[in-house]
This record gives C-alpha cells, sequence and structure tokens, in this order.
C-alpha cells in the first residue's frame, strides 16, 4: 500500500498505508476516492479493511514480542461502533474493551471471545451485570459497592463472575501538559480529575473483600489513562507507577497475583490530531492579548484590523507535526517496562495474560471522510478572509471537535497541488463549523472533494443530527472493491423518534 508516491501532506506516509495516490487521484486501498464520492455521493465516511487487519496484526504481534505471558488485543467499541468492522475484529480473534450495556448487546452480535471482552464503566445496573455474568465476559470493577451486587447477581444464577479492578494511581511523575485539556496543567491532575477508576484509598479493603467471595474471582488489574501525551515518556511513567501499585495490592491481599494485567489504550494514531487545531501556547496568547487586542483600536479602524489580520494568520497557523511513535515502538516501551518493574514489586510475570484495548490506534487511519465543496468565498475588508464550505459538517467530527482535533486533509484530485492560499475549511450546518482553521490549500472550487484522514476513531460514532442532516453513509473497502456497511439517514429516520401528540394535531379552536 502507498506504493505510488508520498505527496507533501502524507507526513506520516508508511509503507503499511491503505492511501496512495495513483494516476492524480488519492486511492484508497485499490479503490479511487473520486469514484467513491460519484457512486455514494458526500459526505461519506470510508474504511479500510486492509488497515484494519495491518493494525490488529501490529499490535499483538508487537506486544507478544515483548511479553512472556499471552497477549489480546481489545479494540476500544466506543471508537468504532460499527457491527460490520467489528465482525471483521472477531474473526481475526480480537476481543473488546465497551462501556455501555448497548456496546454489550452489539459486540455479542459480532461472534466475539466473551472472555475477551473487558466491560468498563460505572453505574452499572443489576440487569447490566446480569447480562454481563450470564456472556461470561470481564467486569471491570469502576465503583466501591459494585462488588456486592456482582456476588449478589453470580449467586442467583450459580455462576462464579471474573472480574478486575480499574485502578487509578498516584502519576505525580507525570507533570507535563496534559492534551485533553486547551489549560496548561499536569497529566497527572487530568488523570486524577477524570470520573473513572477505583480511588487507592478504597482498593486494600475491597480485594480483602472480593478474596472472601464464593461467586467471585478476582482475576486482575484494569488500567486506562487515555490519550493525555503520545510520547514514550508518559508509556514508561505510567507504567512505573502501575506496576508500584499492583506490587502494594499484592502485598495487601496475601502475595496475591495477577492472573490478567490490562493497561487500556491512549495510544497516538499515526498521524496524530489531538488538540492540534488550537495549541495551548495560541489559548495563551488570545487570553493574555485580549487588553492589547481592543486597546489597539485607538490607532483607527484601518491599522487596527490590518494588525489584526496579521495576528489571525499567526493564531491560525500551524507547524507541521511530529509523527508519535510507532505501535512497535510502544510495545517495546510498555513491555519492558513492565518487565523490569513488576518483579521488583514481587509480581511473577511468567504467563501473565496483558492486554491492550486501543481505539484511536487501532481505527484512526482506518478511515477517511469525503466531503464536496459546495462555495468557496472570500472577502477583502475589513480583513482579508477565505471559506470552503463543504457538504459535511463539524457534527459528523464531533469526537474531533470535542479533541480539538486538527484532521489532515487533502484534496482528492492532484493531491500533490501546491497550496497556493489559506483558508478556512468549514462545514454547512448554521454554527462556526470550522472543520480546519487556516488551512495552505491549492486552488478549489465548488464540485472539487477532500478527504479528510485519521477519521476511523470516534468520528462516525459521536455524528449528530444537528440543523437536522441526516448522518452520512459508511462504506468498507477491501481491495478493488466497496460496499456499504451502513446507509445514509433519511429525513424520515432524522424524524422518527417524534411524537406529536393528538391534541396538538387539531385545527385550533380559535381556526374552526
Amino acid at each position: 500500500m502507498g506504493q505510488d508516491s508520498s505527496p507533501h501532506w502524507a507526513a506520516a506516509m508508511r509503507d503499511f498505508d491503505c492511501l496512495s495516490v495513483r494516476n492524480g487521484e488519492l486511492h484508497i486501498e485499490g479503490v479511487s476516492t473520486v469514484e467513491l464520492a460519484q457512486r455514494y455521493g458526500t459526505p461519506l465516511f470510508v474504511f479500510s479493511e486492509w488497515q484494519l487487519a495491518e493494525n490488529l496484526r501490529r499490535f499483538h504481534e508487537a506486544f507478544a514480542a515483548g511479553w512472556p505471558g499471552p497477549v489480546d488485543v481489545l479494540p476500544a467499541m466506543k471508537a468504532n461502533t460499527m457491527l460490520a468492522i467489528r465482525r471483521l475484529l472477531s474473526r481475526q480473534g480480537a476481543g473488546a474493551d465497551i462501556y455501555s450495556p448497548e456496546e454489550l448487546a452489539g459486540v455479542l452480535r459480532t461472534g466475539v471471545d466473551p472472555e475477551r471482552v473487558s466491560v468498563n464503566g460505572g453505574g452499572k445496573s443489576k440487569t447490566h451485570l446480569r447480562n454481563c455474568v450470564e456472556a461470561g465476559v470481564r467486569i471491570t470493577v469502576e465503583d466501591v459497592d459494585e462488588i456486592e451486587l456482582i456476588q449478589e447477581v453470580a449467586a442467583e444464577l450459580s455462576a462464579t463472575a471474573k472480574i478486575r479492578f480499574r485502578v487509578k494511581p498516584a502519576l505525580p511523575n507525570l507533570w507535563r501538559r496534559t492534551d485533553f485539556s486547551q489549560l496548561s496543567v499536569p497529566i497527572d491532575l487530568g488523570i486524577q480529575v477524570y470520573k473513572s477508576g477505583l480511588p487507592p484509598e478504597y482498593l486494600p479493603e475491597m480485594g480483602r473483600r472480593v478474596l472472601a467471595m464464593p461467586n467471585v474471582e478476582l482475576v486482575g488489574i484494569h488500567f486506562h489513562a487515555g490519550r493525555h501525551h503520545p510520547s514514550l515518556w508518559y508509556w514508561e511513567g505510567m507504567m512505573v507507577r502501575l506496576a508500584r501499585l499492583i506490587g502494594e495490592l499484592s502485598r495487601e491481599w496475601g502475595r496475591w497475583q495477577p492472573l490478567e494485567i490490562d493497561i487500556g489504550g491512549g495510544f497516538a494514531s499515526p498521524r496524530d490530531p489531538h488538540n492540534k487545531e488550537f495549541p495551548r501556547s495560541e489559548f495563551l496568547l488570545t487570553a493574555l492579548g485580549y487588553p492589547f487586542l481592543v486597546g489597539l483600536r485607538g490607532l483607527g479602524d484601518r491599522a487596527y484590523h490590518s494588525l489584526l489580520s496579521r495576528i489571525l494568520a499567526v493564531l491560525t497557523s500551524h507547524r507541521d507535526p511530529k509523527a508519535p511513535p510507532t505501535i512497535e515502538e510502544y510495545a517495546r516501551t510498555v513491555t519492558g517496562v513492565l518487565r523490569r518493574e513488576l518483579p521488583r514489586n514481587g509480581i511473577d510475570v511468567d504467563g501473565v495474560r496483558l492486554q491492550v484495548e486501543p481505539g484511536r490506534a487501532m481505527y484512526g487511519d482506518t478511515g477517511i471522510h469525503l466531503a464536496t465543496v459546495k462555495k468557496v468565498k472570500r472577502q477583502s475588508l475589513p480583513i482579508p478572509y477565505t471559506w470552503i464550505l463543504t457538504d459535511t459538517t463539524y457534527f459528523f467530527l464531533a469526537g474531533g471537535v470535542f479533541e480539538h482535533n486538527r484532521h489532515p486533509f487533502v484534496f482528492v484530485k492532484n493531491p500533490d497541488a501546491p497550496a497556493t492560499q489559506t483558508a478556512d475549511i468549514v462545514g454547512h450546518s448554521c454554527y462556526a463549523d470550522q472543520i480546519v482553521l487556516g488551512a495552505p490549500v491549492p486552488e478549489v472550487e465548488a464540485g472539487d472533494v477532500v478527504a479528510f484522514l485519521e477519521t476511523g476513531a470516534y468520528q462516525e460514532s459521536s455524528a449528530s443530527n444537528f440543523n437536522s442532516l441526516p448522518r452520512p453513509a459508511s462504506v468498507l473497502v477491501d481491495g478493488e472493491r466497496s460496499e456499504l456497511v451502513k446507509r445514509a439517514e433519511t429525513i424520515d429516520d432524522v424524524y422518527r423518534r417524534d411524537v406529536i401528540p393528538e391534541r396538538l394535531l387539531k385545527k385550533p379552536a380559535s381556526q374552526s
């Protein structure tokens, strides 16, 4: 894959990439994106079957190469909930990280091995827990009082529930700024204020209670912090503290040894767009600079707007991002630290099952989002500006909005065309709908198709219907074949849940 060229927009173009440029057009696997847009219409999500399988293979092989026990890859269902995608993963032996009862119902339809399903989430209901125990999945405990309810359910079913504690160790060693916030706060604080995970203060007593329960087996420890930082430094620091906490718990529980250790997800995707749309330094600049900007009004309208246009160009410009570590580099770091630190803390790693739950790193580069240019709008006064209006919306890329993603993009015809201007690529909802600010673009006109990259994770699954816009279709590409795996919504679909009471359908008395 990716054999024909390495265009400037693909900073992370690799031998194992589903994207390539052939005959002057962007292809995903063997299919032209121009043809996909013509056949299925836009906006459109497109996914690569080959890339999905390749990512799964690399995760499993990379972690297995550095770990003395079995390895499971449990892709996060929340990142991509489409059943066809999930079925492909199940057929290739992947487990699943799921959060909600609805995700559990979905993943169990796809042939997944229940013992490789991690059920996360706080506030689990008795009905949800009953479904978990009956299915034989791993229950990841998030609430202090959850274990009693699990014991009650398992006893009623004459079954044994297998659980793991989701822990939240203190991480004062992670002092760099978290990417989950536009504010300059350390990663440790970002992890501590997040709702998930059991505070360490409750774990010793909870473990002793569980070990005495006849219908509950504590098989392991679970830890998921998320994508706070793309570096290997981040993963080394987390694994050191996780190993220390597991060792402390083992001693509290009479030298208990875990059968499973699940390190969650949070790996960066290959063209990592996370929190790149409005960097923290620029946020700080606008906050501190507000009095200065207001003061510029004293220069007169023309000078004021001239300076604003220059400042705006600085705020919306972006450097080419540094490529994050590879899957193999992550795996070597994680397994190396755990193999070193766990034995130091009294844990025998031989035979322990290691599990990872990639979301964005599993799906991100498997998907692109195609949109068509509707209008190119320009102004010269009072500030020169250009907008490229597309037929999509950031409400279809909502996961990226929440995370301030700056998605890489390419116009699919003649992708190597040089950038000649700067424009905001925007959507067609009535919000500001800024998809890419200050984008360097070639000459563009109505009808051109743009592909937003790294949209395989969290985007389709978080799309919404603002302005009553029907959500787009999704297509799966396999070699030179493309197939619909999720149909586009219709207007009837958008309004299907609405109910107008009978009394409102009657003509008002004043009009009778």
